[in-house]
């Protein structure tokens, strides 16, 4: 008989959330440690968010286009949801005029709809998201501020950008957003000047780093029901919930040790959290014996 999984919350934790390690991925051949963006350029890669080109450069003061924003952040969007582009559900989102389903990009189609869908684009009043353009640092502020939630700032008076007068107005409370929490470091923003490949890697990791900077709310707890030499059917990921409101999807390990799936019982097991050590998941495992399954039954 196939395993129950019922799906409840676990109680409320409050340590801090882990914060992604420097990175040791593989290097570029254009990017030497005398980059600014050096660290952070090998970190985006290492999280999955940014590669470089075939020819094995990274092209870090290339300027950004918006193709290359959307596909990044939906990358992120999967990371956190722990779907893939194959399992990711498309079809309940209105694609973008100008990257519609028959869109020679397959891939940046997919990911328009990811990130459509998680409101970080919205697209223009023609409906068109203008994949070609290149990515201001004004427009960066939004699309950012969107993809990592960082609106929990009760105060924004310690920011000091001198030259916010050039936002547009729309623009204005974003920038000051970056400049609150850290993702810009700078006092002059530049707000209309263009994004390059370098400064996007800088505000990815540093966006990511204050995102999970943040006290874990609760982590998923599951509830299994068995016959006696049923196996338990457990996820291989689990969902944190961080106070901020973002949630995460992290591999577990169960350590199914001491339980013995033979004997009617209870059982509480806990799982190793990859993304987050220290902090464990936890399953309860319930084995009836027939009378008692078939009482559940009627």
């Amino acid at each position: 008989m196939k395993s129950l999984i019922k799906w409840g919350l676990a109680v409320t934790l409050t340590v801090s959330a882990f914060l992604p390690s420097a990175a040791f991925a593989q290097g570029y051949s254009d990017v030497s440690e005398k980059d600014t963006h050096y660290e952070n350029i090998l970190t985006a890669q290492e999280l999955g968010l940014m590669t470089g080109y075939a020819d094995g450069t990274f092209q870090s003061s290339k300027p950004l286009q918006r193709a290359n924003v959307i596909k990044a952040l939906g990358k992120l969007q999967l990371r956190l949801s722990g779907e893939t582009l194959e399992s990711y559900p498309y079809y309940g989102t209105r694609p973008f005029r100008d990257i519609p389903r028959t869109h020679a990009d397959k891939e940046l189609f997919k990911y328009s709809i990811i990130v459509k869908d998680a409101g970080i684009f919205d697209g223009d009043p023609n409906g068109n998201v203008n994949p070609g353009k290149l990515m201001s640092r004004q427009q960066m502020a939004k699309v950012l501020v969107n993809a990592f939630g960082l609106w929990d700032a009760e105060d924004l008076e310690d920011t000091v950008i001198t030259d916010l007068d050039q936002a547009a107005w729309y623009f204005q409370d974003y920038i000051l957003l970056l400049s609150h929490f850290g993702v810009t470091t700078v006092t002059e923003y530049r707000p209309l000047a263009t994004t390059t490949r370098g400064q996007f890697a800088s505000f990815l990791v540093r966006s990511y780093d204050v995102m999970f900077d943040s006290p874990i709310d609760s982590i998923d707890e599951y509830y299994v029901d068995l016959l006696p030499g049923e196996q338990p059917e457990l996820p291989d990921h689990v969902f944190v919930y961080l106070e901020n409101g973002n949630m995460f999807s992290t591999p577990v390990e169960w350590d199914l040790n001491g339980v013995d799936l033979n004997t009617p019982g209870e059982y509480v097991i806990t799982g190793t959290l990859k993304e987050f050590p220290g902090e464990t998941a936890t399953a309860t495992i319930y084995v009836y014996s027939e009378d008692e399954w078939m009482e559940i039954e009627e």
